[in-house]
């Protein structure tokens, strides 16, 4: 097997990413559910039920609704023991359609052609993940499974008997590397920034359990050999999905998610009907995918329901993620990204091979936090800001007395290119400087535009007035990629750090960075500290706008917490975790708030940032956002306070 070229692709898909918040499960007007008011856990029923209450009991590990008579039933007991199951799977050799992904082993049950099976193995697992993990001796008899990351000296310990998966140390497990449990910058990507600073806290064990549903683990025997053998799905949710991708398979060939090509809609099914046992397990290994990726349970009261089984019921959506209709499950899918999750960055991404790529799914639900972001969107980046700039936005303007200079991109964009090439893009740069931003972002990314600005700032715009105020306009960024947005905050402050904490485990972890953003090889953090990577001796203000999400509210919030840059506009939209690409077993993909909550340090503790970040100063009406005179004045009026 040849694999190696699918490991340098999850190096390069590990990538930061952005969001969330969700309903507790009650009904709106437009809402089918059931109404139930869900009660959380409790050690007995509680007294005077109300119809449709429900709870879960402690005492004896049930769900129970409330039908106006009687305790019914809701979600029944976990089994505390199961028999391990020893089969025989049909062995299929897979073509690949992705040239970073070479063919495949899968195994297929009888009457459930539509599951694949993956071989877990010790040559498996290190081919597929690219990282030394073993996997211990497989027989007849066994009855727990032990993956061993010789490189990181942790484990995880499958239970067959128990259906559980107990990591000693999770965040351990995934990282990359010997350094910070998420190296949040991604410090391979190129040559310009280093991690000068790093500090892990260990969480506590977390177990993955499928106690209620029926993943299917099962041993795979062949003739006198046995294999741990994972459906595709759940080794995608647990082992691949951390790295930002996930292996499909449509019937006919294997494809990487996030470069799905046509054919994995022509040659799939596209029937828009699955089996019942499809539908089944994909209702199932989503539960148990949620249930252990989710980073955000716990702000949305999520983590009041026993599981995403219970929380799913009580909002009335089971019956419809679990239907063979795939328009069916897919619009429910997307209301539970979009309606129940809500955050802005937990959404539907496509269709899997059951309908048509360009099929709609519109969902059953209006997304209110999508409907106020472009609300936001139109009264500044649609309304205001050309009504100011005109049809040309500029990224880099300097006020009318020379002093100010405005700095203004709408995403933070990311090349993996060395520093040589991007200096290359000195040149090129200034041509387009002056028209819509969107053009140096997509052109020559954000790295290659800082690099830009900070020449023009140091050489003092061309021989006028040196530049001593900086303005950050952030106002219309919709956010992007960490890495950027820890150059940019490195050149603003000489140094970044990054906190982050997993409200799964309780890890909590940290790194700073510094950025050579001149590109001539030092850094600040060097025995000779090199002034020409950073804008920390202005006096430094960031523009902000209810447009400003994700990285962009990452940035405001670290740049505020600095205590050294003034943040001016309104308040930002937030957004607090990274995000995690998921996907179903039919082969749906989306995605979801990671585990790796990204929080502000203070006095010991870490704070998310999810409520957005509010300015010093606010600016009431959105056109003065983008008047370089209105702007000119507040900073000189800032000044002079």
């Amino acid at each position: 097997m040849k694999y190696r070229k699918l490991f340098f692709l999850c190096m390069a898909l590990c990538l930061a990413f952005f969001f969330i918040t969700c309903s507790n499960g009650s009904s709106s007007d437009d809402d089918d559910n059931t109404g139930i008011t869900w009660l959380g856990s409790l050690p007995y029923p509680p007294n005077n039920p109300k119809y449709l209450w429900a709870y879960y009991n402690t005492t004896d590990e049930c769900s129970y609704i409330w039908d106006g008579k009687k305790w019914t039933l809701l979600s029944g007991k976990a089994r505390k023991t199961f028999d391990v199951k020893v089969v025989e799977l049909t062995k299929k050799v897979v073509p690949s359609a992705s040239p970073y992904l070479d063919s495949m082993e899968l195994g297929f049950m009888k009457g459930k052609e539509d599951i694949p099976y993956i071989r877990c193995n010790s040559e498996y697992l290190k081919a597929i993940m690219g990282r030394n993990i073993t996997v211990s001796s497989v027989n007849a008899d066994t009855k727990k499974v032990t993956f061993t990351n010789t490189d990181q000296n942790t484990i995880a310990e499958l239970d067959l008997t128990t259906h559980t998966l107990v990591f000693d140390n999770y965040d351990l497990f995934f990282r990359n590397g010997n350094t910070v449990y998420y190296d949040a910058a991604d410090t391979h990507f190129g040559d310009y920034m280093k991690m000068t600073d790093y500090s892990n806290i260990a969480g506590q064990p977390v177990g993955l359990g499928w106690y209620t549903q029926d993943i299917g683990v099962v041993i795979w025997k062949e003739g006198n050999s046995y294999d741990l053998a994972l459906p595709l799905q759940m080794f995608n949710d647990v082992f691949l999905s951390p790295s930002g991708f996930s292996v499909f398979y449509n019937g006919n060939k294997l494809y990487l998610s996030g470069s799905l090509t046509d054919d994995y809609w022509t040659s799939g099914n596209q029937s828009g009907t699955r089996s019942k046992a499809l539908a089944e397990f994909c209702y199932n290994e989503l539960c148990l995918n949620l249930d252990f990726n989710y980073g955000l349970k716990t702000i949305h009261g999520i983590d009041k329901f026993p599981d995403f089984n219970t929380y799913f019921i009580c909002s009335g959506i089971d019956k419809d993620l679990k239907s063979t209709n795939a328009t069916t499950f897919a619009n429910a899918l997307k209301d539970v990204c979009d309606f129940y999750f809500g955050d802005g960055h937990s959404n539907y991404l496509s269709n899997s091979h059951y309908l048509a790529k360009d099929a709609f799914i519109p969902g059953n639900h209006t997304n209110a936090m999508m409907k106020a972001i472009m609300d936001s969107y139109y009264t500044y980046q649609q309304d205001a800001r050309p009504f100011i700039c005109g049809a040309s936005v500029p990224g880099y303007e300097v006020t009318p007395d020379g002093k100010t200079a405005i700095v203004r991109f709408d995403e933070f964009t990311q090349v993996t290119e060395n520093k040589a090439v991007k200096k290359n893009h000195y040149d090129d740069i200034d041509g387009i400087i002056d028209s819509y931003v969107g053009t140096h972002e997509n052109t020559y990314d954000t790295v290659s535009f800082i690099h830009y600005v900070n020449k023009k700032i140091k050489e003092k715009d061309g021989g006028l007035e040196e530049i001593e105020n900086v303005v950050l306009d952030l106002s219309c960024n919709g956010g992007g990629a960490t890495h950027s947005a820890a150059f940019v905050l490195a050149w603003m402050l000489g140094e970044c750090t990054f906190n982050f904490t997993d409200p799964i485990t309780g890890a909590k972890y940290a790194a700073t960075y510094v950025a050579d953003v001149d590109f001539d090889g030092n850094y600040m953090s060097d025995d000779t500290p090199d002034t020409g990577d950073t804008i920390g001796d202005k006096n430094l203000f960031c523009l902000i706008s209810p447009c400003s999400f994700s990285a962009a509210n990452l940035a405001a919030a670290m740049l505020k917490a600095s205590g050294r840059v003034t943040i001016i506009g309104a308040s930002s939209s937030g957004g607090s975790t990274t995000v995690q690409p998921s996907s179903t077993a039919d082969g749906t993909c989306f995605r979801i708030s990671s585990k790796n909550v990204i929080s502000l340090n203070k006095n010991g503790s870490n704070y998310d940032i999810d409520r957005g970040v509010e300015p010093h100063y606010y600016i009431n009406k959105p056109t003065n956002f983008y008047d370089k005179d209105k702007i000119q004045a507040l900073v000189n009026s800032i000044n002079n306070d």
